[in-house]
């Protein structure tokens, strides 16, 4: 699959996800997001994530579908594991304090114990290490190109 993102000129940015078999989803994204989707993008494809966002969307679901009333009802483990993590990464973006593997690993926990989801494995530190890489990499890309550009990178990424 191609992951598309396309930064906007004096709106928002659009993600774009064309599959395999030639059909696509997109929609449009708020400025936090091209940053949180490219986090996504490098926590699935080194953690070898085929159940949360990008591999949803490649297995047929929509953009449009993660908007959907329920929809966390309907995620599987792997999807809320994604999240935790994308949003541990969003955290230590924010605050500018990337935490060690032992403190990564005790926030996540925290999180997926509030979520009632079950089977935790911790994160090593070369996994954190390599997504964080990837992320800077294409965070970097995304921040290089002018208005109306488009970023296309396919999902999953080849390994480093």
């Amino acid at each position: 699959m191609i992951v598309e993102i396309k930064k906007g000129h004096d709106g928002p940015s659009s993600l774009t996800c064309i599959r395999a078999d030639g059909t696509r989803t997109w929609g449009r994204v708020q400025s936090f997001f091209p940053i949180h989707d490219l986090t996504h993008f490098a926590v699935e494809s080194v953690l070898e994530f085929r159940e949360a966002f990008f591999g949803l969307i490649d297995a047929g679901w929509s953009v449009d579908d993660f908007q959907a009333k329920g929809v966390a009802a309907r995620l599987p483990l792997e999807a809320i594991w994604a999240e935790s993590i994308v949003g541990l990464f969003d955290l230590e973006r924010g605050t500018g304090t990337e935490w060690s593997a032992p403190e990564f690993n005790e926030a996540l926990l925290a999180s997926l114990r509030a979520q009632g989801a079950t089977g935790f494995r911790p994160v090593t530190d070369d996994e954190l290490a390599r997504a964080r890489a990837l992320r800077n990499e294409l965070k970097g890309r995304w921040e290089a190109l002018a208005p109306g550009e488009t970023l296309a990178v396919p999902f999953p990424a080849p390994p480093a």
